[in-house]
């Protein structure tokens, strides 16, 4: 899988052993995290994101090293990390001194480099059909972050004129894939009209409805019987819209289903929710005060379903 030539920043070539930049809330992170469970690999110790002392660059037997991004603290918009991840996001993975960044990449990599269960069927068709889902994850990653913003985060997400110039100038010195600037702007100043966020809730709503269809046959995981790397990709997607309120079950009964049997492993539990936890309860008691006052994102679903 293709890893990072000559990154910027020099410290990923001084770690050893396997250390994940993350955020516990981050839906990307969280689906690496995720395949990090299933291949074994639990959390270890907690080191500063920019630390590269003797005993913080060495790698943790048998686990990862977790390397914190607080996204609240704005550690994304800082040049240590933007020179590690030009796009200022989460995840990032180094395995002894090799630089992975984007999540389908780390979990293909993964998937190769250690034991266990494929997430990457070998079946070619079958291959073929679970990297077409995962690309649809991919390109519905931008509508979970307007919902998400807009019905979760609200006015906790904005950006100060200070903050937005610190972003331009840092993403100026990358390519800014993930649009985070024209995003932010837009975002922060309130110039993003409701249909906009309406649409891209529209989207996930009609992705939902068809991946609730197809499971309605009795297969255990998204694509057969054994779990692949479209699970992680779509669970996360569910777990962050239940925070915001999303009402999974009643409109997707077969998806939320599946979710739980996703929920459930132990995975799930221990690398996805983990530290996540509070945030998680946070949220969901946001989501049920809106819904209390005839407000948030259920409504907007319901709006969307009648």
């Amino acid at each position: 899988m293709p890893k990072i030539e000559h990154p910027k920043s020099t410290i990923p070539s001084q770690l050893h052993g396997l250390h994940l930049f993350h955020y516990d809330a981050a839906p990307c992170a969280q689906r690496v995290r995720f395949a990090l469970g299933e291949k074994g690999l639990g959390r270890g110790r907690e080191e500063k994101f920019d630390s590269v002392t003797p005993s913080a660059i060495e790698g943790d037997d048998g686990k990862w090293v977790s390397r914190r991004i607080s996204l609240p603290k704005k550690d994304h918009m800082t040049q240590t990390y933007a020179e590690i991840h030009p796009d200022m996001v989460v995840p990032a993975l180094v395995h002894d001194g090799a630089l992975f960044l984007e999540s389908l990449d780390i979990i293909s990599y993964l998937d190769d480099a250690f034991g266990g269960p494929p997430l990457v069927p070998r079946d070619a068709t079958l291959r073929e059909a679970t990297m077409a889902r995962v690309e649809q994850a991919k390109v519905l990653h931008r509508s979970i972050r307007y919902v998400t913003f807009y019905w979760g985060l609200g006015r906790l997400a904005m950006l100060n004129p200070k903050e937005r110039n610190q972003l331009t100038d840092l993403a100026n010195q990358g390519n800014d894939q993930e649009q985070l600037v024209s995003f932010y702007n837009q975002y922060s100043t309130g110039n993003i009209p409701e249909a906009t966020f309406n649409d891209h809730l529209n989207k996930l709503f009609t992705a939902f409805s068809e991946l609730d269809v197809q499971l309605n046959d009795g297969r255990q995981f998204l694509m057969s019987d054994e779990l692949s790397i479209a699970d992680p990709f779509w669970s996360m997607k569910i777990l962050r819209l239940l925070e915001c309120g999303y009402p999974v079950e009643q409109h997707h009964p077969n998806l939320y289903a599946w979710y739980q049997r996703i929920y459930q492993r132990p995975s799930f539990q221990n690398e996805v929710m983990g530290k996540n936890r509070l945030t998680n309860r946070a949220f969901k008691m946001k989501a049920g005060i809106e819904q209390f006052f005839g407000k948030g994102l259920r409504n907007a679903v319901e709006m969307i379903a009648a």
